[in-house]
């Protein structure tokens, strides 16, 4: 821990964000609901689960970097990520890896840069961001369409749509199509008539 920090100073600067975020969660979500409708189906929470937990532990590495090196790039980084996740065609590493994006529910296509940081923003926050990861979760676990406080103030939702898995099988099914061509050329290369100059 750096120096010159009190635990009465830790404790203020944690667990009274923590309390008023908690206190503030249920009322905004209700308020930010009713005008937010979304076509698109809800999608798997598990997949998003095991998403975030791949992004948290990117986040935590950074962390842990931080308090080993004191290095605040380190810290930086991690917070970068956290916020900006999501401006790479809607995916963050763990969407990508699981095959979800991040879509604008006003334009329908993959989150913006813009999106990802209102979409992400409060998990900067000092200790409401910890209050954060379990009312966010439950949000998502009960809300129709999975659409947490962040998707509601970006108004985005993740979907299920392009990943890793997908990125492979077409690449597989590019090499099988590949390999089939190279097979048939050289087939045909190798029954093709040799022609004997009999003039000689």
């Amino acid at each position: 821990m750096p120096t010159g920090i009190t635990t009465t100073t830790l404790l203020g600067i944690l667990i009274l964000p923590g309390v008023m975020f908690a206190i503030v969660y249920s009322p905004i979500v209700t308020r930010l609901s009713r005008g937010l409708v979304s076509p698109y189906a809800k999608a798997d929470v598990k997949r998003r689960l095991c998403a975030v937990t791949i992004d948290g532990l990117l986040v935590a590495t950074s962390g842990v970097l931080y308090w080993s090196s004191d290095f605040v790039s380190y810290l930086a980084a991690g917070a970068a990520y956290l916020l900006l996740r999501d401006a790479i065609k809607g995916q963050s590493v763990g969407k990508f890896l699981l095959g979800l994006v991040v879509i604008s529910l006003e334009t329908g296509r993959p989150s913006s840069l813009t999106g990802s940081v209102r979409r992400n923003v409060l998990l900067l926050l000092p200790g409401a961001n910890v209050v954060a990861l379990f009312l966010e979760a439950r949000t998502v676990v009960r809300d129709p369409q999975g659409q947490r406080l962040g998707d509601r103030f970006a108004q985005t939702q993740v979907v299920e749509g392009f990943g890793a898995k997908d990125l492979v099988k077409s690449f597989q099914e590019w090499l099988m199509g590949f390999g089939a061509e190279f097979g048939r050329k050289v087939g045909r290369r190798r029954r093709a008539p040799v022609r004997v100059d009999r003039a000689a």
